[in-house]
């Protein structure tokens, strides 16, 4: 998913018409520095596979998942597990909170 698509999709969400969850795979450190607005929950990606069974109610919702991380990476990582763990309706963000900070929000802070 492009940042762009993310960003329609977050209107979408708060005006109720779209329904997803937004998950952080980044460190805490990291998201002090810097979040998307409406970002539902933080798993750092080293902690997903112990911490999985956090997200069987959202697996069980038949919502789409939307990952993220700093560049894609790690969040891509995570959607590859997830998906091996049986969830099938994840979006990994391409560029992550760089390229959505060039492409829709400049005053998220760069890291």
């Amino acid at each position: 998913m492009d940042p762009k698509e993310l960003k329609a999709r977050l209107d979408a969400r708060s005006s109720g018409k779209d329904d997803f969850y937004l998950l952080d795979v980044r460190n805490p450190n990291e998201q002090e520095i810097s979040i998307i607005k409406g970002t539902d929950l933080l798993i750092p990606v080293s902690e997903l596979p112990t911490r999985i069974s956090e997200l069987d109610s959202w697996k069980n919702a038949g919502k789409d998942i939307i990952v993220y991380c700093r560049s894609g990476a790690r969040s891509g990582n995570a959607c590859g597990f997830m998906k091996s763990s049986g969830f099938t309706k994840i979006f990994n963000l391409e560029g992550g909170i760089l390229l959505y900070s060039d492409e829709v929000d400049p005053s998220l802070a760069k890291y």
